[in-house]
């Protein structure tokens, strides 16, 4: 690949993987935009992935996200199997299912707790009460010794209300916390998505505009972040394996050769960084830029022509 940038950082990308081993949850919230699908995925079958792509290349961490990953009866168990492996796991969870007791080396997890913003926004989309136990967790995790973060989404009625959250915050946990911010997703996301494509609830959690959007990016740490690079491994819960958390075209599936997924992705990259001509850009592995913010950051769309 021509682009030293792009290589350099899908060299650290590739030593991440990202697992979505089902999609139920025990919550509804109004701005969901996934279906909840019966898609499970075994310990045994995660664990064979993870120990064939180890041997073809170098794996330090893995991040684990749902729909809710602690309703599964053996997560803990796998995830204590992984850090025994010295494997770092990140976990993306709702914070109201407490199972941190049981897990060994929490030193060797780093928590993300979703949290939308201040208790009343927050309950209005996840349900009453739901801030209180989240932050209950949050505050249990960094005691026990865990690394802990936050994922937030932002809609128009939070976003003027981050400076109150993020001091809320670090009175509540004691310290100021690291969050990633997430724009809701675009219609032009949900439209373009096969199985990520439910508008949920729009009044009272508004889309941002691209100007909200691109203020949001440059000012905060987000996701996807400014300049793209989000892509990775990653297994979903059907079993196929795509080239970012939230593709539509897979590399192939949980069986295929991990040095030939590894090769499909560099492939796509490669594409891209033809194709988009963005000196800034760290690139993306769906050509049509499914993640909806093609026009936010001035990316000039894919073109079929040579």
């Amino acid at each position: 690949m021509e682009n030293k940038k792009i290589s350099q950082h899908l060299e650290n990308t590739l030593k991440h993987l990202y697992i979505n081993p089902l999609e139920k949850c025990n919550l509804a919230c109004k701005i969901c935009y996934t279906k909840k699908t019966k898609f499970v995925l075994s310990k045994e079958a995660i664990l064979d992935f993870v120990d064939r792509y180890q041997k073809v290349q170098k794996l330090e961490s893995i991040t684990f996200c749902g729909g809710e990953v602690f309703l599964l009866a053996d997560f803990v168990e796998l995830i204590n199997e992984l850090t025994a492996k010295n494997i770092f796991i990140q976990i993306i969870s709702n914070g109201t299912i407490d199972r941190l007791a049981e897990i060994k080396e929490p030193n060797m997890v780093n928590l993300i707790i979703s949290l939308d913003g201040l208790k009343d926004y927050h309950d209005q989309n996840r349900g009453i009460g739901n801030f209180a136990k989240s932050t209950d967790l949050l505050k249990k995790a960094i005691v026990l010794g865990f690394h802990t973060e936050i994922f937030s989404i932002v809609t128009k009625e939070n976003l003027e209300q981050i400076p109150q959250f993020e001091e809320a915050l670090a009175t509540i946990c004691g310290k100021k916390m690291e969050i990633t911010y997430h724009p809701r997703k675009p219609r032009t996301y949900l439209k373009a998505h096969p199985i990520s494509n439910i508008l949920g609830t729009v009044k009272g959690f508004e889309f941002l505009s691209s100007q909200e959007i691109n203020g949001l990016m440059k000012t905060k740490q987000t996701f996807p972040p400014q300049n793209l690079g989000c892509y990775q491994i990653s297994l979903m819960s059907n079993g196929q394996v795509y080239g970012c958390c939230e593709g539509i075209t897979p590399l192939g599936s949980i069986t295929t050769d991990s040095e030939e997924l590894i090769n499909n992705l560099k492939n796509r990259l490669a594409i891209w960084d033809h194709k988009n001509y963005n000196n800034k850009c760290l690139g993306c592995v769906e050509k049509d830029f499914v993640c909806g913010l093609t026009d936010n950051l001035k990316i000039k769309k894919y073109e079929n022509n040579s």
